[in-house]
């Protein structure tokens, strides 16, 4: 992150791509103190969701142990057109540099390695993409 009134985050170079991101902290069911999980996370208007984690990252903070009931998980569908369900627990993430708190659900599934920001993650946020910088910026 750039250090001005509005923060700013350089976008993530991934094969060869440039994906804008945001630094959030996810407080997990097995974390006493908030904000000691701090990532760099992808935002990807094509997930539907508030965050989708890699299963990894998911069990390490402890939503697994925090699971909804299966009849709560969701179905997604891919766009090969598999249908799959998405593990689901509730968390809260917080933006530290513009101290946002955000509640909604975290999601994952079986063999998952990606991490997402959604849709119902930047429904609230005033996002300034800026392609020519490579720069996320909230106000």
């Amino acid at each position: 992150m750039e250090s001005q009134e509005n923060p700013c985050w350089q976008y993530l170079e991934l094969n060869q791509k440039a994906y804008p991101v945001l630094e959030v902290a996810i407080v997990g069911p097995s974390q006493r103190r908030p904000g000691t999980t701090r990532l760099v996370i992808p935002v990807d208007t094509g997930y539907d969701g508030f965050i989708l984690l890699s299963e990894e990252e998911f069990q390490s903070l402890g939503f697994n142990l925090a699971e909804l009931p299966r009849k709560y998980w969701p179905e997604a569908e891919t766009v090969t057109g598999e249908v799959f369900k998405l593990r689901r627990a509730s968390s809260i993430v917080q933006i530290t540099e513009v101290e946002k708190t955000l509640e909604g659900h975290v999601e994952t599934f079986q063999g998952n390695k990606e991490n997402l920001l959604g849709l119902e993650f930047i429904q609230d946020l005033n996002l300034l993409l800026q392609g020519p910088k490579k720069q996320t910026c909230l106000f």
